[in-house]
């Protein structure tokens, strides 16, 4: 399986090039930081390219790469980002919004655009999304791009589905990573705050995300299209707190009427 991972120095992107790497994968790794996509890929065995995924050329280039190298395009994964910008939606530069939308969705645009008009039947696209992309659980600018990267996974799939290319995305909760430790300021004390808020309280691993990628890549996923599969812990889980349904009945009143 030919497979393009963007975003692949670090993190989600390294965590699933390892992954698809022992699944037999044939990979085309790309990322702005070279010497990391370079040291991974000498590890693993397979090419890497630059690619700033804001640059249309330089992701035309990698899905160009990946057919030159292997004679075909399998699966792109479109998983390159970052936090982007911060603040109060009165103080956000619009420049630093600018940048945020670009990294995070037009990316995903440029990904799946060139992907598609390489891949043939059975090829799959998989989008990172986010929980941030479900709830407002992120700040401005990412949650806008990536409910965007869920908007834009779906039409896609949608369209695509006549030649037989499949198109989801995998929403993470937090997960242990550089974007991590600027968002909480280390990565423990993210775990910290996951295990408390997360129902389930848990810690979602990159590795489970490289494995929910796998598994959308396979086969055994031959039918499922335009789906977001959220691995979170629960976090998104729009259930009340368990302490509201263990309360005794007394505590509602009578039927609920009276408190």
């Amino acid at each position: 399986m030919a497979t393009v991972i963007t975003g692949a120095a670090n993190g989600l992107g390294a965590a699933t090039a390892r992954r698809f790497a022992r699944l037999g994968a044939k990979l085309v790794l790309g990322d702005i930081d070279d010497a990391g996509g370079q040291a991974l890929a000498a590890a693993l065995g397979c090419e890497f390219r630059h690619c700033d995924v804001t640059n249309e050329a330089d992701v035309e280039a990698i899905v160009a790469a990946s057919v030159e190298v292997y004679g075909s395009l399998d699966c792109m994964i479109n998983n390159a980002g970052q936090l982007g910008a911060l603040g109060g939606i009165g103080e956000i530069p619009l420049d630093a919004w600018n940048r945020t939308i670009s990294v995070l969705l037009t990316s995903v645009f440029l990904g799946t655009k060139h992907a598609a008009r390489v891949m043939g039947r059975g090829g799959s696209i998989i989008n990172t999304a986010s929980v941030g992309g479900i709830a407002p659980l992120a700040p401005h600018a990412y949650t806008a791009a990536k409910h965007g990267v869920v908007g834009l996974t779906r039409s896609a799939a949608s369209e695509l589905a006549v030649d037989g290319i499949r198109v989801n995305a995998v929403a993470p909760g937090s997960v242990p990573s550089r974007m991590t430790e600027l968002a909480y300021g280390d990565v423990a004390a993210m775990e910290a705050v996951s295990k408390a808020r997360n129902p389930l309280g848990t810690i979602v691993s990159a590795d489970e995300i490289a494995g929910c990628f796998a598994y959308l890549a396979g086969p055994d996923a031959r039918n499922i299209t335009g789906q977001v599969i959220t691995v979170d812990s629960g976090l998104t889980d729009l259930r009340l707190n368990a302490d509201y349904y263990r309360k005794k009945a007394d505590y509602f009143g009578r039927d609920g009427v009276e408190g």
